[in-house]
């Protein structure tokens, strides 16, 4: 089975945070972040309460599925550096599938991401974004 997770910054203390992504129409969306490191005297309320983090929802990027060619795992939003064709690329999702984008060219990703190394994220990184562009 396919492993469906996300990622955003906490507006708290702008931090990433990765786990299952959860919004309300009448509320800030957040990400449930499961920390469990072993057992928890914790109540199951307090467990939920302690691990929902506020999300910046312009941060919010969607897991691939898929990893870099040193097991790193991709996100929607991440910039990668390819060697083969010598430039960086943003990963995006269009058309129902997850692309690998650079100098205008727009690949599957699941067909280059063992060939990609990434190197941040359109949020942190925009400098990388603009050499994509």
């Amino acid at each position: 089975m396919r492993a469906i997770g996300f990622r955003g910054k906490r507006i708290d203390n702008r931090e990433w945070v990765y786990g299952n992504l959860m919004q309300f129409e009448d509320s800030a969306t957040f990400i449930f972040a499961d920390e469990r490191k072993g057992a928890s005297t914790l109540t199951y309320a307090h467990f939920i309460i302690n691990n929902m983090h506020a999300i910046d929802e312009k941060t919010i990027d969607q897991y691939t599925g898929l990893k870099d060619k040193n097991g790193k795992k991709i996100f929607e939003g991440d910039v990668g550096w390819d060697e083969h064709n010598e430039c960086y690329g943003v990963v995006k999702f269009e058309e129902g599938k997850f692309l690998y984008v650079w100098e205008n060219i727009a690949e599957d990703l699941w067909e280059v991401a063992d060939g990609i190394e990434i190197y941040g994220n359109i949020h942190e990184n925009p400098d990388l974004l603009e050499v994509a562009e």
